[in-house]
């Protein structure tokens, strides 16, 4: 089928609307305790911080000038007790704080997964490596940051500030005036340097994706292998190195945005305290402050710049936020796969609730294709089919290349949905099935068996967890893959390796037909599971298959038309259609494509052997060889090599 891309949103920065943020604070709703805990404890500390600098003013107009030593004293302690006091305080309120943070990540990283595992396999088929891995990890993780820094951060600046402007007002107005005459110089400049780190942090982690996929791709099993052999080390690196220098130069960027804008606000920090240490002397001249006053006054006012200074900065923050929550929320938003529990999509279905059918009804139903078609990007992948696979019974799929052969196997187990008509199991289209049951009840086994990073049987329990050791061994000799797997050092618990790469394909084959035995599926689809085999692998592997067959109904996707000749039904396919039905025998005097393909691959087969025998003589390996009296002669030979010659 014509490979397939999933469409992101286009590009854009996230309007900050009320629903935006009522969806963010959604995320805390379910820790109120805590929270208003967390809020407490701010509170209490920007309240008991203002202790220090209030009894410095006592201390050096009380305590000092008088030499009033057991003052002195008890002002000292009382200072140190709070300071310490402080410091307990901002030891619960961080662990509450990380405690929320890691729950919301938790939740969100459970809710991002769940949600890309209902995923349509369209989403999957061209998403890039590495882009999945990056908003689960980085993206989610930098979330974090949002309440254990930044909104902890923006709480405490505003409780200080509050407080600490509270503070001067009450020690001089008029001081206070001139101190708070600097703030909002800090404030004008802050809407633009926080756009502009938003668009470096989504072109920062656009980056960073690529970085990842680049990774995955070139550094995995396959990818490695590939790299090796076509010796693209150097064009690899080239690569790497590239990506890697642009996410070092946003991030950079990113880091240094604004700074203009910081070294701004660190002269306005110290011009305010020079103005206050100005117009204090003045009011002292006039016996209006005492020096205790002004170095109080003074310290205040540091305790309350650094909050303006952290809310600038926490605005900017809050936007880097908002982008990463606009990238999760992008993925949240998309549509999953279509669980049947309201109308059917498909055109010629009026299903309205799902139906659960039993066991008995799926193996003993008839499979129909009704004038099914799919699309794709409006080029037609497959046109009015009209196939019904009758229970119990083996029907074999063949054709070119692009035929549309695997489109229409995928469409059974609703990988894709069909773009009109329907497809039934005894008569219950499969559109109102639940998803869950329907994939239940079918097998399918490929031609790259794909393997878990575990142990064989962790592999083999994918297919039934609940699985005995016995009925483990069974389903394997079923499958000829006991005797090998017994004769390994660690047997059943022996590591398989990155997609199972320590084993060899038909190894890998055989036990994923275990694994398939291990469901006990009603129906099963072989997608040309032995193509890429060599002749003693594909002789085990069918051996298997022919006991995974036995009894139920099964769709055969086969290359090599040898091993599907006494197949019930063989269907044959051309460019998205059905063009030809019935058994070998019927197909080959048709003299139609099949008996077209059927004379190529054999005299191909042929001219790869110095001598050939006869078909009805080679060994047979998959017990639908082709029937006894159906022998090869010369006379399809020679036609076919005058074709040939012609």
């Amino acid at each position: 089928m014509p490979r397939m891309r999933f469409e992101p949103a286009p590009k854009h920065v996230p309007k900050l609307s009320l629903a935006f943020v009522r969806r963010i604070v959604r995320y805390f709703a379910p820790y109120p305790t805590r929270f208003f805990t967390v809020i407490f404890l701010i509170l209490a500390s920007a309240a008991l911080g203002l202790v220090p600098p209030l009894l410095l003013q006592k201390i050096i107009d009380q305590a000092l000038p008088y030499q009033n030593l057991p003052l002195l004293a008890g002002l000292v302690g009382l200072s140190i007790g709070a300071t310490i006091l402080l410091n307990l305080l901002g030891v619960a309120q961080g662990y509450l704080s990380t405690w929320i943070a890691k729950q919301i990540t938790l939740h969100m990283k459970n809710q991002l997964y769940e949600k890309l595992t209902h995923m349509p396999q369209r989403f999957f088929a061209n998403l890039k490596e590495g882009e999945v891995l990056t908003r689960l990890t980085s993206d989610v993780d930098g979330i974090q940051q949002v309440f254990q820094t930044t909104v902890v951060n923006a709480l405490t600046s505003i409780f200080v500030l509050g407080t600490s402007l509270v503070a001067l007002i009450s020690l001089n107005p008029l001081l206070a005036l001139v101190g708070c005459a600097t703030l909002p110089l800090f404030l004008l400049p802050t809407k633009k340097v926080g756009k502009l780190r938003w668009q470096i942090t989504s072109q920062s982690q656009e980056q960073l994706s690529a970085l990842n996929s680049h990774v995955q791709e070139t550094l995995s099993p396959g990818g490695s292998l590939l790299l090796k052999l076509f010796t693209n080390e150097k064009q690899a690196m080239d690569e790497f190195a590239t990506i890697n220098q642009e996410v070092t130069r946003l991030q950079l960027k990113e880091t240094l945005a604004g700074r203009w804008f910081r070294m701004n606000m660190s002269v306005f920090t110290t011009i305010g305290p020079m103005l206050v240490y100005l117009v204090g002397g003045y009011l002292l001249t006039q016996g209006q402050m005492t020096v205790g006053g002004i170095l109080t006054f003074a310290t205040l006012l540091g305790r309350m710049y650094n909050p303006v200074t952290q809310l600038s900065n926490i605005q900017v923050d809050f936007m880097r936020s908002f982008a990463l929550f606009d990238r999760i929320f992008e993925y949240l938003d998309l549509e999953p796969e279509v669980d049947q529990d309201a109308v059917s999509e498909t055109k010629n279905s009026t299903i309205t609730s799902p139906s659960v059918i039993s066991k008995e009804k799926l193996a003993g139903g008839a499979i129909r294709f009704e004038q099914v078609a799919f699309f794709y990007e409006q080029q037609a992948t497959l046109q009015d089919i009209n196939l019904t696979i009758p229970a119990g019974q083996t029907t074999a799929i063949v054709g070119p290349s692009g035929a549309g052969k695997s489109t229409l196997t995928n469409l059974l187990p609703r990988l894709y949905q069909p773009t009109k008509g329907r497809i039934t199991i005894n008569g219950q289209d499969i559109a109102g099935m639940p998803l869950a049951q329907l994939r239940q009840s079918i097998g399918m086994v490929t031609q790259e068996a794909f393997l878990v990073n575990g142990t064989i049987k962790d592999n083999l329990l994918y297919g039934k967890p609940s699985a005995s050791q016995a009925e483990l061994e069974a389903a394997c000799k079923s499958a000829y893959i006991h005797d090998f797997i017994q004769g390994l050092p660690q047997g059943y618990d022996t590591p398989v390796g990155n997609r199972g790469v320590k084993l060899s394909g038909g190894e890998k084959q055989r036990l994923a037909i275990a694994r398939v035995m291990l469901k006990d599926p009603q129906i099963l689809i072989l997608d040309e599971a032995t193509a890429a085999l060599d002749a003693l692998s594909e002789h085990y592997v069918q051996k298997a298959m022919n006991a995974l067959m036995t009894d139920r109904t099964a769709i055969v996707i086969a290359h090599r038309l040898a091993t599907i000749a006494n197949a019930d039904q063989i269907v044959v396919m051309e460019k998205g259609r059905l063009v030809e039905q019935g058994n070998h025998d019927s197909l080959f005097q048709q003299n139609g494509l099949y008996a077209k393909l059927y004379r190529t691959q054999f005299r191909l087969e042929n001219d790869a052997q110095a001598s050939a025998a006869p078909f009805d003589q080679l060994p047979k390996t998959n017990g639908i060889d082709m029937p006894k009296d159906q022998t090869v002669t010369n006379a399809p030979k020679e036609k076919a090599e005058k074709e040939t010659a012609a």
